[in-house]
C-alpha cells in the first residue's frame, strides 16, 4: 500500500473487515496457472450471474442483489461486501452447498477477510 493511498493503510483495514473473502479454483489447475488472465471484476460478474438463478431461494437472489465488488487477490480470492445480513445469506448458502461459483470455478472456502 503506497503512502499516496487516498484515506490510508486505516481505510483499507476498515473495508476489508467488511469483506466476505470466496476462495475460488479451478479443477485440474495449479493456483498459479491462468492468473495473470482472470479479472476480478469479470470473475464478480460471472459469480452475480450463476446466484441470480437461484429463484427458488429468494434471501439468496436478495443477498447476491446487495452485493459489491470490493476487490480481487490473485490467485482466486474474490473479495465482496454487502450489509451483514447478506454476507450472512452467503455464508450459509455456501455450507448448504446451495452457493454457485462462476463458470469453470470451484468455491472451496468462504470466510471472513484475514484481520490486519
Amino acid at each position: 500500500m503506497g503512502t499516496k493511498s487516498p484515506g490510508g493503510p486505516q481505510r483499507c483495514r476498515l473495508i476489508l473487515q467488511r469483506c466476505l473473502a470466496i476462495q475460488l479454483t479451478k479443477p485440474g489447475h495449479t493456483p498459479e496457472d491462468f492468473w495473470m488472465y482472470d479479472s476480478g471484476y469479470m470473475i464478480f460478474q460471472n459469480f452475480l450471474a450463476a446466484n441470480a438463478q437461484c429463484w427458488w431461494n429468494g434471501p439468496l437472489t436478495a443477498a447476491t442483489r446487495a452485493l459489491k465488488y470490493a476487490g480481487h487477490v490473485a490467485p482466486g480470492m474474490l473479495l465482496v461486501t454487502a450489509e451483514p445480513c447478506a454476507l450472512e445469506v452467503l455464508r450459509g448458502a455456501f455450507a448448504r452447498s446451495v452457493l454457485k461459483p462462476p463458470a469453470t470455478y470451484v468455491i472451496s472456502s468462504v470466510g471472513e477477510s484475514p484481520p490486519f
